[in-house]
């Protein structure tokens, strides 16, 4: 038994819009808690730590631990629809094995999503990751960091220490530096035990940052050559978190 309704749509249209950018297909695990989505891209360049807490929904029922495997892109394509005073309503439909979503205001649509056999035995675990600086950064700031480095070139360098977050692009005849000081506007906390330095891929960076709708400000975790986390919270409704691979220089 799995029946779900959200009065606020945008919650879920906005986190599936950033994860379906990355994620094609995922096995979705809805239990008495709410949904849960962890999946890797098919590059294993990074994966997604998603979960929309059951207190989000104006009502939830769920019975045993439901696996739902789905195409993203799908879902979002039809979670988009829904207006912004649609009501949308999950429903498995296990005889047909389908997941039904409905949207309700006036009318009522209704639409089919095929579920998907889907394995999840290649999701690496990120339950040992490290990270040597923790930050709370100002969205925006950050969004507007990853855009102009994206101006310059394909990959940023961002480099922490005790004062600041510093991210750096390349070109070939041009180059960009955004500093972000500890104390800032931008910068609401910094807690790093040294300096660090790691390279992204600035592709992957701004699919994440489409999550900006979802919160004004973001936790950023890194290392030296190590994983980046970047996670954005609705307090008491979503949680999405990414974890993307650093670029090792040759």
């Amino acid at each position: 038994m799995l029946k779900a309704e959200l009065s606020d749509a945008d919650l879920l249209q906005d986190s599936l819009q950033s994860i379906s950018n990355i994620i094609t297909e995922g096995v979705f695990q809805f239990s008495d808690s709410g949904l849960k989505l962890v999946a890797a891209d098919p590059a294993m360049v990074a994966m997604v730590d998603f979960e929309l807490e059951a207190d989000a929904f104006d009502s939830y029922e769920c019975g045993d631990e439901e696996k739902v495997g789905v195409n993203i892109e799908d879902l979002y394509s039809i979670v988009r629809r829904a207006g912004s005073k649609d009501s949308v309503v999950l429903e498995l439909d296990e005889e047909e094995s389908k997941l039904r979503v409905k949207m309700e205001n006036g009318s009522e649509r209704s639409f089919s999503l095929a579920l998907l056999n889907l394995s999840e035995e290649d999701i690496p675990s990120t339950d040992d990751l490290e990270f040597s600086v923790s930050a709370d950064i100002t969205t925006s700031v950050l969004d507007d960091a990853v855009g102009d480095a994206s101006v310059i070139g394909d990959s940023v360098t961002v480099k922490a220490s005790p004062e600041s977050i510093v991210l750096e692009a390349e070109g070939d005849n041009s180059n960009v530096e955004t500093t972000i000081q500890q104390g800032s506007e931008g910068m609401m906390e910094l807690d790093a035990e040294g300096e660090v330095q790691s390279m992204f891929s600035l592709d992957y960076l701004n699919k994440m940052m489409k999550a900006k709708k979802l919160s004004d400000s973001l936790a950023v975790k890194i290392g030296d050559d190590f994983p980046m986390r970047l996670e954005f919270q609705v307090p008491e409704k979503v949680q999405l978190s990414y974890i993307l691979a650093p670029r090792i220089e040759e």
